[in-house]
């Protein structure tokens, strides 16, 4: 355990959450409010994947030579764990531990650092954290005699993401690489992940007392409500109630709604037709709300249909991760002009 100096149960030392919470093994990220996880808890899924740190960061300045993090993983969506540093806004290392094996355990992981550029100087250090894991952080350590200090550059600019399981970043194998965490990086915005893997549209998941004030807003689902056989009548409802919930909310803040991507059976059909028949159900369902502050993304246009830009033929590689965010940033970059 580190000795004198818990800076990591601070909360000025993370990125990208609402807050932390106090657990018996550390500190457990916390995303999303008590009202949406009571929501979310009625699913046994659903309740997994919003306590999981999608998009947080533990983010310090220090001068140390390495830093070793310790975290008590409780559940996960996968069998392993990772972890990724950047310093001075570069990935440096990705670390993972496979497999997990029975749980709850412990999962260590050590990240060294080039020395700063001069003496005085300290680095920049921000470690990602699993969007597949639920977990505490239990301890932090850094070599012996390193000074430590949150990381002050803090943007004034706020990025909400909403969406499914894309949105919390399966099936990337670096938690940093998701299209939110990469389009929050491109925007130098804090982000806010609010993606629930296997979640669809649904109204009632959205609470309207959310401490967080974006400047932009992203909305993508639409894949699992026509994997669930929804009617098009009851996705074009909950999309609309759902839209128009957000645009109440936070009159005059930009909302993209990103329709579903590219997936290799979107041909096949179910009970609202074919996913290209629910895209264009989504659009219409987005074109009255929010008196034109709602703007529609193509999500085809995002990654383009080629199998090993997927994991599984619907989940985007880290790969094609890349493409996503950096699409999406040609269409969100005109609100931060």
């Amino acid at each position: 355990m580190s000795k004198g100096n818990d800076f990591w149960k601070n909360a000025a030392y993370y990125r990208n959450l609402l807050a932390l919470k106090q657990t018996e093994h550390g500190v457990l990220p916390v995303r999303f409010t008590e009202r949406q996880l009571a929501h979310f808890g009625d699913n046994e899924a659903y309740r997994l994947r919003s306590h999981c740190p999608a998009g947080v960061s533990l983010a310090l300045r220090t001068d140390a030579e390495w830093l070793e993090l310790d975290v008590m993983v409780e559940g996960s969506v996968r069998d392993y764990v990772q972890a990724i540093c950047a310093v001075n806004d570069r990935w440096t290392s990705l670390q993972t531990i496979e497999p997990l094996g029975a749980l709850p355990r412990m999962a260590t992981f050590r990240f060294l650092f080039p020395p700063p550029g001069a003496a005085g100087e300290s680095n920049k250090v921000e470690v990602y954290l699993s969007q597949f894991a639920r977990l505490s952080v239990a301890d932090v350590r850094l070599s012996p005699g390193a000074s430590v200090a949150p990381a002050a550059e803090r943007t004034s600019r706020k990025l909400l993401s909403l969406g499914d399981s894309i949105t919390q970043g399966f099936d990337s194998r670096n938690p940093a690489g998701a299209y939110p965490v990469r389009l929050a990086r491109l925007l130098e915005a804090e982000l806010l992940n609010h993606g629930v893997g296997q979640h669809d549209f649904d109204p009632a998941s959205f609470d309207p007392a959310l401490p967080y004030e974006p400047d932009l807003i992203t909305v993508a689902y639409g894949f699992n409500d026509w994997a669930k056989n929804k009617s098009a009548e009851e996705i074009a409802a909950n999309a609309g109630s759902l839209l128009t919930k957000i645009a109440t909310r936070y009159d005059g803040v930009p909302i993209l709604v990103i329709t579903p991507i590219w997936a290799q059976h979107q041909d096949e059909r179910k009970a609202a037709g074919t996913l290209s028949d629910v895209r264009r159900t989504i659009e219409e369902s987005s074109a009255n709300v929010g008196a034109g502050i709602v703007r529609v993304v193509d999500g085809v246009g995002l990654v383009p249909g080629l199998p090993y830009l997927f994991a599984d033929g619907v989940h985007p590689t880290e790969e094609g991760f890349g493409h996503y965010a950096v699409e999406l940033h040609r269409h969100a970059k005109r609100f931060f002009a």
